[in-house]
């Protein structure tokens, strides 16, 4: 649905402001009864203190008490009255939206003074949980083999990752999940691959809140899942410590990785530091971390040619060309001379990248009732990377370069022990440039410094070549975005909990390119036909060319390379998009004793600030004119959320959840061109963006059930389905002078169903741990936006052939029917701990092909076979020791702990990475061609490293706190 006037836009946004600030959950609450232990009644004015803070509550008459607005960890509670013995209640965890309970029993004061301490105990059944939420506390981090929050999240129930390394929650794309850091939201909403704007470091985690499946209405811009970061608080004495570890593959898999024998200890390294503390007493405090990382590669090169090679080896062939003009055809392949590759065969990465990030929190409280805190989390990196045609010519690649600045400015106010309020202001800014040459300079000849405008390739390797230039512009490629957020949060009784608020938030996105294009007189006089190969040998034609290349300029009296026009406008591109978003949402948690109900409802709004397409079919140069042209209308939409749960027993509790989520399409696909008057040719073939796409929409539902077996262990089930509709896909459209272009529609659709069966286990004695096991259908009508199937029909006897769009459900890409995860810790802490995570799915669907070269129908094959199943085991060793006051860690990491390479992509004609089927007699003249040339063997073409998984990493680690 869509508001057309713009007035009636504005007119939200006093309603909206008056019901405060959206602000995500951060915070948890402590509530209880306090009763008499000889007679079982209700003691009211109980004191209820947190240690170490000025929080608490005293009893009701019925002896309840309710703490709220407690951030995440663990607190001890002091109860006090007189005549009874005062209780101590230590390790009480708090988690985000969760009632923490804890029932206290007092006796009667025998002894003056007598005190009596508990260690609370965290319960194997949250009976007030009403969907599928996992909570990762800083102290478990610690201790699992994870350098990554991606390496945590992976571990949950629910979670798929894809062939490329994405995320996928519940059978969901990659972009459905919204990324959260201390409530605020830090999605990237421009990418079609989703993910976040913000680095997030496993240092600056208190908390990680990881909702799987439904969710509460105070969460948006999502269809999956919601990863929630809660920060570490300021302490009110100086902590901090120093970590570095660092190391390298250790592998025997020399058949498929080039260089994984040559083992260095530091080719990756990592240093970690963080403080925190008092600036002025307890009003005052600061928090912060600092990391700089250097990963390894475990994708190498072998340096057979150096970047000048392609332009001396395609010279080379035309020059084979017409020396041996009568024979060509009778030779089939030109064959490479030796000499023609200078590369000295040094090994190393592919991949070489360093990343500095650091965090910065200062904290203000001015008394007890306000706080006010400001974050900034900053960082830069600077990379080069080939890609796998770079593996035996790895040079003149392009630096990459990341920046970004993350402000956050939070004040929450405790208006009294049952009401506060948070409101909340976040700058989020990210730009970046890459180039080879930032001066664009190119080549005039072989050997000159520049850009190489020769290059050549064989069997999809590089010969020689250099990367480009700089095409972009200082203050341009920048993603900024601008949110208010924040909440109300009001404890009406001991039942209701009642939150209320909204959020605002302004994208300014800019894409820019300014590229240099080849000219036509370079494009028709590279080579001359003056200088014709059959009549010299291959050294006097090279030197002549390269007279030739040198002179090119003055000869011809214009450049090889050149910029844009005005009037070239599908060749370059500044385009700057502004959309707004704002939702408001109302819920309330109401908690009658074991049985807790989650409700809320949630409006969202999107104004796009575009302009769209009236008529698509219009003739092709008036497409794009003012006058088929109007402002798209802002779309909003509805979305009620429940959720009950409720006790079956006293040691188990059953919950049912549903609810409808949105999400606006990726603005890389809503804003893919900026609308403008084409010309038919430029037209044709276009990619158009839609801003008035529809938002994506998902409807999900699940039932759970939470057991406890023994005081240890307690099991999970949950049952899902999802329902999504509204998916972004593509278009083909025919104008009415038969130029065809597509655009971006809501035409994709599809379901998941399926169950997550979970073991628990608590740390009694020295081990914990946990596994689960996850099974699901995933299908669909398509797993890309960018998908189109076309099929032909003739439309009568004798009739031209008719297009039309097939779709039908089939299997994702991220279809991984069976995934088992386990987490085991073994440890004495304080002392010494032994973790492992491992994990196992069967195998994801690709698409087959037949060896006879015969090509089915995609309607048919399309995900059909899977590939070989994937698994991997990583271990952590961890022991401390003291060094006079400070408490010293060494650790052990090994990744892959036995070498297993997982296949993430497969030949389709074997379905196996290291198998590429053919025909006997298709890889006999294959073979034959590849002697004849006499550049790369059959198994090295085959051979495809970057379509495994990493192999077995070692790092060993050192770090020292206090």
């Amino acid at each position: 649905m869509a508001i057309q006037k713009k007035g009636r836009w504005l007119c939200l946004f006093p309603f909206l402001c008056f019901a405060s600030l959206l602000y995500a959950g951060t915070t948890g609450k402590i509530s209880g009864r306090v009763t008499e232990g000889n007679t079982g009644l209700a003691l009211p004015g109980v004191n209820v203190l947190i240690v170490g803070t000025d929080r608490g509550a005293a009893t009701d008459i019925n002896g309840f008490y309710q703490i709220i607005n407690l951030p995440p960890g663990k607190y001890t509670m002091e109860i006090s009255m007189m005549g009874y013995s005062k209780v101590t209640v230590r390790d009480v965890r708090v988690s985000v939206d969760k009632t923490t309970r804890q029932n206290i029993t007092l006796s009667r004061e025998v002894i003056e003074g007598e005190e009596v301490v508990v260690v609370a105990e965290r319960p194997l059944v949250e009976k007030d949980r009403t969907n599928t939420t996992y909570y990762v506390n800083s102290e478990t981090i610690q201790e699992l083999p994870v350098t990554s929050m991606q390496e945590i999240v992976e571990l949950q129930a629910g979670v798929i990752t894809g062939s490329n390394g994405e995320l996928h929650f519940r059978g969901g794309r990659e972009r459905e999940v919204a990324y959260m850091i201390d409530g605020v939201s830090v999605s990237n909403s421009y990418s079609q691959s989703g993910g976040k704007n913000v680095p997030i470091e496993n240092a600056i985690i208190q908390e990680l809140q990881i909702i799987s499946g439904t969710f509460n209405a105070e969460y948006g811009s999502a269809q999956s899942g919601i990863i929630n970061v809660v920060t570490k608080s300021i302490q009110r004495d100086f902590h901090g410590g120093i970590q570095f570890y660092s190391g390298d593959y250790l592998s025997n898999k020399t058949n498929t990785f080039i260089g994984i024998d040559q083992i260095n200890p530091i080719a990756e390294y990592d240093l970690q530091a963080h403080l925190s503390g008092p600036i002025f007493g307890n009003k005052l405090g600061f928090f912060a971390t600092v990391r700089y990382n250097s990963p390894a590669s475990y994708l190498w090169y072998e340096r057979r040619f150096n970047p000048i090679d392609g332009w001396v080896i395609d010279a080379y062939k035309k020059w084979f060309t017409e020396h041996n003009a009568s024979e060509i055809t009778k030779i089939g392949e030109i064959t490479i001379p030796d000499s023609l590759s200078t590369g000295d065969g040094e090994l190393g990465p592919l991949m070489q990248s360093k990343r500095l990030t650091a965090t910065g929190k200062l904290t203000f409280i001015p008394s007890s009732a306000i706080k006010l805190s400001y974050t900034l989390i900053a960082s830069y990196s600077k990379s080069k990377s080939g890609n796998s045609s770079r593996r035996y010519q790895p040079d003149a690649l392009a630096t990459n370069w990341g920046y970004s600045d993350h402000h956050f400015l939070n004040f929450r106010h405790l208006v009294t022990e049952n009401f506060f309020y948070n409101l909340n202001l976040s700058y989020q800014h990210n730009h970046g440039k890459s180039y080879y040459r930032m001066d664009n300079k190119i080549a005039d000849f072989p050997g000159d410094e520049g850009i190489q405008p020769i290059s050549s390739s064989s069997s999809n390797f590089s010969l020689g070549r250099t990367d480009g230039g700089y095409w972009g512009k200082e203050g341009k490629n920048y993603r900024k975005l601008y949110i208010v957020s924040g909440n109300v949060n009001w404890q009406i009784d001991n039942h209701n909990f009642i939150k209320a608020g909204f959020e605002a938030k302004q994208h300014r996105i800019n894409t820019y390119s300014y590229p240099l294009i080849v000219t036509e007189d370079w494009e028709r006089y590279r080579y001359t036909t003056a200088i014709n190969g059959a009549d010299y040998s291959w050294s006097e034609y090279w030197n002549l060319m390269v007279d030739y290349w040198k002179d090119w300029k003055e000869t011809y009296g214009t450049t090889k390379y050149r910029y844009p026009e005005a009037d070239e406008v599908t060749r370059y591109r500044d385009y700057t998009i502004k959309p707004l978003e704002a939702a408001f949402y109302i819920q309330d948690k109401l908690e009658m004793g074991e049985i807790v109900l989650n409700g809320g409802l949630r409006l969202d709004l999107f104004k796009p600030n575009e302009k769209v397409v009236i008529n698509k079919r219009i003739e092709s140069y008036l497409l794009g004119s003012s006058g088929n042209l109007k402002e798209a209308s802002t779309q909003y939409q509805l979305s009620p959320r429940f959720g009950l749960s409720f006790p079956i027993s006293d040691k188990g509790a059953f919950h049912v959840a549903y609810g409808h989520f949105f999400q606006m399409p990726s603005f890389e696909k809503m804003y893919s061109e900026p609308l403008q008057v084409l010309t038919p040719i430029q037209l044709e073939g276009k990619f158009l963006g839609n801003a008035e796409l529809k938002p994506e929409r998902t409807v999900a539902y699940e039932v759970g059930l939470q057991q406890e077996i023994t005081s240890e262990y307690a099991v999970d089930l949950t049952v899902f389905y999802k329902d999504f509709r509204n998916q972004l896909g593509i278009e083909s459209v025919t104008t009415v002078d038969l130029v065809t272009y597509t655009h971006y529609v809501n035409r994709d659709y599809g379901n998941v169903k399926g169950f997550t069966l979970a073991l628990e286990k608590l740390q009694t004695g020295l081990l914990s741990g946990a596994i689960d096991y996850t099974f699901q259908y995933a299908e669909g009508s398509a797993s890309s936006a960018d998908f189109i199937q076309l099929v032909q029909v003739a439309s009568r006897i004798g009739g031209e052939p008719i297009q039309f769009v097939e779709r039908q459900i089939l299997p994702l890409d991220w279809d991984q029917r069976h995934t088992i995860n386990l987490t085991a810790i073994l440890s004495k802490p304080g002392n010494w701990s032994i973790s492992t995570i491992g994990s196992a799915g069967s195998g994801l669907p690709y698409s087959p092909t037949s060896v006879t070269g015969y090509q089915f129908p995609d309607t048919e094959f399309k995900n059909t076979a899977r590939k070989p199943i994937r698994w991997n085991f990583d271990i952590r060793a961890k022991k401390h020791f003291r060094l006079s006051s400070l408490d010293c860690i060494f650790f052990v990491n090994i990744e892959n702990l036995f070498d297993h390479i997982n296949q993430k992509h497969v030949y389709t004609t074997s379905g196996r990475a290291d198998e590429n089927a053919m025909l006997p007699e298709e890889r006999e003249i294959r073979d034959t061609q590849l002697t004849q040339i006499n550049l790369f063997a059959p198994e090295e073409v085959d051979n495809r490293p970057q379509w495994y998984t990493a192999p077995r990493m070692v790092q060993i680690g050192l770090g020292v706190n206090f």
